[in-house]
């Protein structure tokens, strides 16, 4: 869910720790399974439908850029799925982290317009950041920005604090502890 009434500032955020996670589980009547050959266009709607892009085939050129082949998204990207249906999705990826070191990195969270609101989007993570653990990531970071508040909300849950690199990012810090009642200048090493 966007809030496209605060200024758009990119932020970062890091998990040191991966243990002592929370779990959320899913309520009965949803599922979840792994990405499958084909999924490309259901993460692209999902992407679409909660405001990261204006079309599907734009979506499904977004999929392309951040992930060229398929090979390992059978066991990193999670769909929730609704009667079978995906209407959710995020990615236990990794990248690049301090020092050069491979870690974990929680990757493209989106939950279609239809189902946001529902608190799907804590099971969802805990999905992620479980998975990320099992394939023996012991740390993790996410890029995010400000008009996704609610869901930093949801990533402070799993640990994840903020990192700055700018005062513009500072002032990104300001605007989501106002929002979201969470005193993040505090945390702010």
């Amino acid at each position: 869910m966007w809030d496209k009434t605060v200024p758009m500032i990119e932020l970062a955020m890091r998990a040191d720790s991966l243990e002592d996670l929370p779990e959320f589980g899913l309520p009965e009547r949803y599922g979840w399974r792994f990405f499958q050959p084909g999924d490309e266009r259901a993460w692209a709607e999902i992407e679409m439908s909660a405001g990261e892009f204006q079309k599907p085939e734009d979506g499904l050129k977004g999929f392309r850029k951040y992930y060229p082949t398929d090979e390992g998204l059978d066991g990193r990207m999670i769909f929730l799925t609704d009667g079978g249906c995906p209407f959710a999705t995020a990615t236990a990826w990794y990248g690049e982290g301090e020092h050069g070191a491979e870690e974990g990195r929680l990757h493209w969270v989106s939950v279609d317009a239809a189902h946001q609101g529902q608190g799907l989007s804590k099971a969802l993570v805990s999905l992620a950041m479980h998975r990320m653990r099992a394939l023996g990531h012991r740390r993790a970071y996410l890029t995010t920005q400000t008009a996704s508040w609610v869901a930093i909300k949801v990533y402070h849950r799993f640990g994840f604090r903020p990192e700055i690199a700018s005062e513009r990012e500072l002032e990104g810090w300001k605007i989501v502890s106002e929002k979201t009642g969470i005193d993040f200048m505090q945390e702010i090493q």
